[in-house]
């Protein structure tokens, strides 16, 4: 399955489509865009994006909460649907000069589809273990151990 075309999704069944197929079963409580990756007339991937959770980063910045594409899409999908993406915010979000994303290495997520697509490595985050933080608050979850991930980021 190739990726054919990336429409923007109104739809918060799209969330939750990639919630139950994303590793982590769980996405942001709120985005600013979802987009739908299409093979002909079928799903294949989603992407969320939002405001990153650390406000100091300002509003120029978009963070890519979450992405799922189905493993029987094409090589290279994530690639190309990164640039499709790129290319939307560039249109409908002008005032956005940088895009911000992770890869969990814990998973096997080494970010070479951020490679591919032109994204700088930009450090890692510090492991937490068992703080509380936003975890505490009602209906929020947290694993155990929060691992180390590793910060992207790329020009629109």
């Amino acid at each position: 399955m190739i990726v054919r075309r990336c429409q923007p999704s109104e739809s918060r069944e799209l969330r939750e489509w990639i919630k139950e197929h994303h590793y982590l079963h769980s996405a942001p409580p709120g985005f600013v865009a979802a987009l739908e990756f299409l093979a002909g007339k079928e799903r294949i991937g989603g992407m969320l994006l939002g405001r990153p959770a650390a406000r100091t980063y300002g509003e120029e910045i978009l963070e890519l909460t979450r992405m799922y594409f189905v493993d029987a899409a094409a090589k290279n999908t994530e690639s190309a649907a990164l640039a499709m993406m790129r290319a939307f915010v560039r249109k409908w979000f002008p005032s956005i000069r940088l895009l911000l994303s992770y890869s969990d290495p814990s998973q096997g997520h080494t970010g070479g589809i951020y490679k591919a697509d032109g994204w700088a490595r930009f450090g890692k985050t510090e492991a937490r273990h068992g703080q509380n933080g936003w975890a505490s608050r009602e209906g929020r979850k947290m694993q155990e151990t929060y691992v180390s991930k590793m910060r992207w980021v790329r020009t629109p």
